[in-house]
């Protein structure tokens, strides 16, 4: 058969399943928060992804080199505001796979949209939300980082580990707080550390006074802040560091990133946390595949939202020249054992073998292995503030 015919049939095959392709074009989306609250890390994150893209396609070999992948950013600004104009964004530009979203409720708002409707596969480098797993009921949720359950009970066990024994905990007031305070204080509690206070925070309020006096008037060895450094993360560092109250910080993983170490780095030293991640062989090649490509490896889930993009590839690649499954199939295929293992920089073999018929597993960057539901199990970094610098202390 001519490799024109095979590449109209490919794309015919999409049609009722996935939505329309244009010719000589697959267009997958980078849904993440460029403004807002996740702003300061999202750009790294897309650029990881774009690398895997860049990757696929300058291999010649991603649908037998008649194809190309066309990404397209879309700014969800993790704000559930704006789900009319980012479902129709999707729609409109004929989307076939979403990278992302950043945030838990923007990442439920896309699933219940534009993806169901059009049985569009996401795969989030960063939404830790285990409802997102309850909502997929036709399984196109996927994600690259651990739900927070896991993260809650990681961090946790660092703090236990640490000797800790009274700690006051904030949360930002979303789905991502509160579940992530709610495992935390599980944890802990069936580790007898005593939680003295556990105090929501409003997204944006104004005044956090209030909030601070209570914390401090609790006590504790620490303070717990689970929020995002843009959205009141920094203002709520600075309170509870003018109320005298703490010196110590337990910090969730969007607290931990270059604008934090730059403005208190000096001010909250032995405080910790945790961000996704790993110290194996396969992240560090990763890191030095970042670098040469000007990508700042500092922040969370920049290896999560590479092997996102690779994994979307590859699937695509597995589809058009191996099975007629739909693409979600393909994920879960691509990513688990049994196969040839594939690592950071090495998509363009990976896209060779699936055109050859083999079976491959993509590990990546972050160890890529997903569960019946499309959750990774994932690896966590300790994180601890040393001479004003976050140094990694171990993998967890």
């Amino acid at each position: 058969m001519g490799k024109k015919i095979l590449s109209i049939l490919f794309l015919l095959c999409f049609i009722g399943n996935q939505t329309e392709i244009q010719a000589n074009e697959i267009t997958i989306g980078i849904a993440l928060g460029f403004t807002g609250p996740t702003e300061s890390i999202v750009p790294s994150m897309a650029s990881s992804a774009e690398l895997a893209v860049s990757e696929a396609n300058s291999s010649k070999i991603f649908l037998n080199g008649e194809e190309k992948v066309n990404s397209i950013k879309i700014d969800t600004k993790c704000d559930m505001s704006q789900i009319k104009s980012v479902n129709k964004t999707i729609n409109e530009n004929n989307i076939i796979g979403i990278i992302g979203a950043a945030c838990p409720g923007i990442s439920e708002g896309i699933l219940l949209g534009s993806a169901n409707e059009k049985n569009i596969p996401m795969i989030s480098p960063s939404a830790t939300t285990p409802l997102l797993s309850m909502l997929d009921e036709k399984n196109l949720f996927f994600r690259t980082t651990s739900p927070s359950n896991r993260d809650g009970e990681v961090l946790a066990k660092i703090t236990k580990d640490k000797g800790i024994k009274r700690i006051a905990v904030s949360f930002q007031d979303t789905n991502y707080g509160k579940e992530l305070e709610k495992n935390f204080k599980k944890t802990l509690t069936d580790s007898n550390v005593e939680i003295t206070v556990s105090v929501p925070i409003k997204i944006n309020k104004t005044d956090l006074s209030n909030e601070v006096s209570v914390l401090a008037a609790a006590g504790g060895d620490a303070v717990a802040i689970f929020t995002e450094i843009e959205q009141d993360g920094e203002r709520l560092i600075k309170s509870v560091l003018d109320s005298g109250a703490f010196e110590k910080f337990i910090l969730s993983d969007r607290m931990i990133n270059e604008s934090t170490e730059k403005e208190f780095g000096k001010l909250i030293n032995n405080s910790f946390g945790i961000i996704s991640g790993s110290n194996t062989k396969n992240i560090n090649s990763f890191y030095k595949i970042a670098k040469k490509n000007n990508i700042n490896t500092s922040g969370p889930f920049i290896g999560e939202s590479y092997d996102a993009a690779a994994v979307i590839v590859l699937a695509l690649q597995e589809k058009y020249f191996k099975s007629n499954n739909n693409l979600s199939k393909n994920i879960m295929s691509v990513s688990n054992s049994p196969g040839t293992k594939i690592y950071p920089g090495e998509i363009a073999k990976g896209l060779k073998l699936l055109k050859k018929g083999k079976k491959i597993d993509y590990e990546g960057a972050t160890n890529v292995e997903f569960d019946i539901n499309g959750d990774a199990f994932g690896t966590f970094l300790e994180k601890e503030v040393s001479k004003g610098k976050f140094r990694t202390r171990q993998q967890r």
